[in-house]
């Protein structure tokens, strides 16, 4: 008879507040009654074992479906137009002073730039010794052509609790402070025509007295020795087409701007192809080693019975198979010459033939050669594009990452194949856990049964013994 799990226990709370244990026979009732119900108990034991092992089966089903969803991640990095685009390099002689970034296409070649001035926020301080606010009022604050903002401000209110509540109003276009006793604005937007205009109901801002202490002023900046240009902002679009300039200092001579042409990025191909092999390594083996886990035989823990819950499993080899095959064939309506993926560089070998087996190979594992690989990124970009992307046609014509984003959406969607048999175990789960508390209710009433008829037969044996003494008492008595 096996052992009662921890989480069962050895007896139920339908145990009688009056036990009189085996006072009369002798017997020890509760152990027996103990082992009866445990004997009651194996369908139970063996319902929460099964449960365990179900549980064990989902668990590992989930892993299985974020392994395939991962690795779907990875395949959309392939078709990524971002991955196959041209891109240009864009770089800048004196850094610390001119960043460049490439924010579209632009015209290759080089521009001399020089900035001669920086844009700047408007600043207004306070040039009174107040203190606070004298009686409520409104202030309406605004920087350049923006809409005025209003600040409700009332009687007593500090330097500091009129800076927050500047600070803490939606829309203002100015940070407020309070330096040396006095309130300054600063304007958020740089810019000539951004200066900051303060008006109020009451007339606050005369109390106030604001003074300019920094003027707002616009970028200067030239290119290529031309006229002088403005910005209102240190960030310049308009300059050089397709380049974003971010001004950072004064310059006191041009520098170079070298915009580069345009052309695909094999080095960001390389690297999403090397994810995919990862990623696609990384799920192969772990659905691997879920098949070819073996069971443990007799187990008698549930960690052993949680062994081998997927140990060749039908549908996952099916899904390795379908895998190793998207891989392996041949791409129709590409060139004759590079219609397979081994062509350039992505296999997973040959799992039979002369010499010693390989068994990444055995195993459906991918191997990359980098070396061929960007050898025919140089030399035939698009058509290993085509390989990796979107052939049109049926499936024999599809790109890679179509193949096997038409194997692996049905697995992993919402409702797909995965997602219906975790649905299943959690279905056997709750089925095995109801089965549990359905004995554990049967058992419940057996104990009582079982204390009662114990309870009855020690009432009766002791009755029986005292009516024994009581006659044995009598016989003594007339034989005197």
């Amino acid at each position: 008879m096996a052992d009662l799990p921890s989480s069962i226990t050895a007896s139920t709370s339908a145990a009688p507040l009056f036990n009189i244990g085996g006072i009369a026979s002798g017997l020890d009732t509760n152990t027996i009654i103990g082992q009866l119900l445990a004997i009651e108990r194996q369908p139970e034991v063996r319902a929460l074992q099964q449960q365990h092992v179900e549980e064990a089966r989902q668990n590992a089903l989930r892993d299985v479906n974020t392994r395939l969803t991962n690795l779907q991640t990875a395949i959309a990095g392939l078709r990524d137009v971002s991955t196959w685009g041209d891109v240009q390099s864009v770089t800048s002689s004196d850094s610390a002073n001119l960043g460049v970034v490439r924010t579209g296409g632009a015209a290759p070649g080089g521009y001399q730039v020089q900035v001669t001035q920086l844009a700047r926020a408007h600043q207004v301080t306070q040039s009174t010794a107040l203190a606070a606010a004298g009686e409520d009022d409104t202030m309406h604050i605004a920087v350049g052509t923006g809409t005025a903002v209003d600040v409700d401000i009332k009687s007593g209110d500090s330097l500091d609790t009129i800076a927050a509540k500047i600070n803490g109003t939606s829309g203002v276009q100015v940070y407020a402070s309070v330096v040396n006793s006095k309130l300054v604005l600063s304007g958020k937007v740089t810019g000539q025509a951004n200066t900051i205009s303060v008006t109020s109901e009451n007339g606050i801002e005369d109390d106030l007295g604001f003074s300019e202490s920094l003027a707002a002023r616009d970028a200067n900046y030239t290119v290529d020795g031309g006229p002088v240009k403005t910005s209102a902002s240190n960030v310049v679009t308009a300059a050089i087409p397709g380049v974003t300039l971010t001004f950072k200092g004064v310059m006191s001579s041009q520098a170079s701007i070298v915009v580069g042409s345009p052309g695909p990025n094999t080095d960001a191909v390389s690297g999403k192809i090397q994810a995919f092999v990862d990623q696609y390594n990384s799920t192969v083996d772990f659905i691997n080693s879920k098949i070819n886990e073996k069971k443990v035989v007799k187990a008698t823990t549930d960690d052993d019975r949680a062994k081998g819950v997927l140990n060749a499993d039908p549908a996952l080899q099916g899904i390795l198979a379908q895998l190793r095959e998207a891989i392996g064939d041949t791409f129709t309506g590409a060139a004759p010459d590079l219609n397979q993926l081994s062509l350039v560089g992505l296999s997973t070998g040959k799992t039979v033939g002369g010499g010693t087996l390989n068994q990444d190979s055995i195993d459906g594992r991918l191997t990359l050669d980098t070396d061929k690989l960007s050898d025919m990124l140089t030399d035939r970009f698009g058509e290993v594009k085509k390989l990796f992307t979107n052939i049109t046609g049926m499936y024999a014509s599809q790109g890679l990452s179509q193949r096997l984003d038409a194997l692996i959406k049905p697995q992993v969607q919402t409702g797909g194949v995965l997602a219906s048999r975790i649905a299943g175990e959690q279905s056997t789960i709750d089925d095995l856990k109801q089965r549990q508390s359905d004995i554990e209710t049967r058992v419940a009433l057996r104990e009582t049964n079982l204390r009662a008829q114990f309870t009855a037969m020690e009432t009766a044996l002791s009755q029986s013994q005292s009516l024994q003494s009581q006659l044995s008492g009598q016989f003594a008595a007339l034989s005197q």
